[in-house]
């Protein structure tokens, strides 16, 4: 009756997973450009660079986290 559909080949696949990674750049690219901006902001308003850094780098964890459901 039904015929089970053709697994993809390597060049589908391969395609798949490169659409899929591009895209997944571009949603995170607002949260990239965020952090970015804290690092700065937080060094104009005096923070070392190492602590600004840090700061942002957690951030930076956390909302990765969340993205990725781990977070609550």
């Amino acid at each position: 009756m039904f015929r089970a559909p053709e697994p993809p080949t390597p060049e589908q696949m391969t395609e798949a997973v490169g659409l899929g990674m591009m895209t997944m750049v571009g949603a995170l690219q607002p949260i990239f450009d965020t952090a970015d901006g804290m690092k700065r902001d937080l060094e104009a308003r005096g923070w070392s660079p190492a602590m600004a850094e840090h700061v942002v780098a957690v951030w930076l964890a956390t909302m990765m986290q969340q993205i990725a459901g781990g977070g609550a």
